[in-house]
């Protein structure tokens, strides 16, 4: 079966009121992952897997611009039943801020254009480099999706991360390997990105201006860039940074 991958961009106009227009990737992508999604939500009690890389929210952004840039699942099924669902509800956003796995029901969460009551399990994955991702478990028993919650979650958490990392593995070196960037300096960079000029950087974030210029010369070096108006491209290209629309 093919990996069924969706690379999320935000569009201008939506009929079913999700935000997203989805391609689908090229030969780049990490193979088997769906194989792997599969087997975790099925190990586990589960029908669907999905993973979701949610990448750094805009600075200033609102719950209603939140844009997830990557989108896995096990099988094509649960990437046309669930994908744009969770990618533009409130599971995802939720997730961006969480630390350890939480049940939901779609009857409780806002989760566009998909109809019936859906149980999941969502573990969350902290990347302060990349930008959190999430794995989403889709069933039907919530009491199982709490127990789990609670009782696997260090597993679970374990899991997730291996599946963040191997999907991000081979697309964004600079975000992954050794020299990965530093809190402050994804923050100086998502300011950057914003159009903040280094002094509104500085005082946002309460340091000099020349630490900002010093975090940015790092982010420069780091992503191989000429200057940092490459830098900020290549950021948001990458999803290490994500732009209002």
């Amino acid at each position: 079966m093919s990996l069924a991958v969706l690379k999320l961009d935000r569009a201008p106009a939506a009929e079913e009121g999700v935000g997203f227009r989805a391609a689908v990737l090229g030969e780049r992508e990490p193979q088997g992952l769906d194989q792997r999604l599969r087997k975790l939500a099925q190990g586990h009690g589960f029908y669907s897997g999905l993973y979701l890389h949610l990448g750094h929210a805009p600075v200033g952004g609102d719950q209603d611009h939140f844009a997830p840039s990557r989108l896995i699942a096990s099988s094509p099924i649960a990437l046309r039943q669930y994908g744009a669902a969770l990618a533009g509800g409130s599971v995802a956003r939720r997730a961006a801020t969480a630390h350890r796995p939480f049940a939901w029901t779609s009857v409780e969460e806002h989760l566009p254009g998909l109809s019936g009551r859906h149980v999941g399990l969502s573990v969350p994955v902290q990347d302060h480099a990349a930008g959190p991702g999430l794995v989403a478990l889709i069933g039907q028993d919530l009491d199982l999706a709490r127990g789990l919650a609670s009782s696997a979650a260090g597993a679970l958490m374990l899991a997730a991360a291996d599946l963040h990392q191997a999907a991000l593995a081979g697309m964004r070196p600079a975000a992954t390997a050794d020299g990965a960037l530093t809190v402050r300096e994804i923050e100086c960079l998502r300011l950057a990105a914003v159009g903040r000029t280094v002094a509104d950087s500085a005082s946002i974030l309460g340091i000099t201006g020349r630490t900002v210029e010093f975090h940015l010369k790092n982010v420069t070096e780091k992503l191989r860039a000429a200057n940092k108006i490459h830098a900020v491209a290549i950021a948001v290209s990458h999803g290490l940074v994500c732009l209002r629309a």
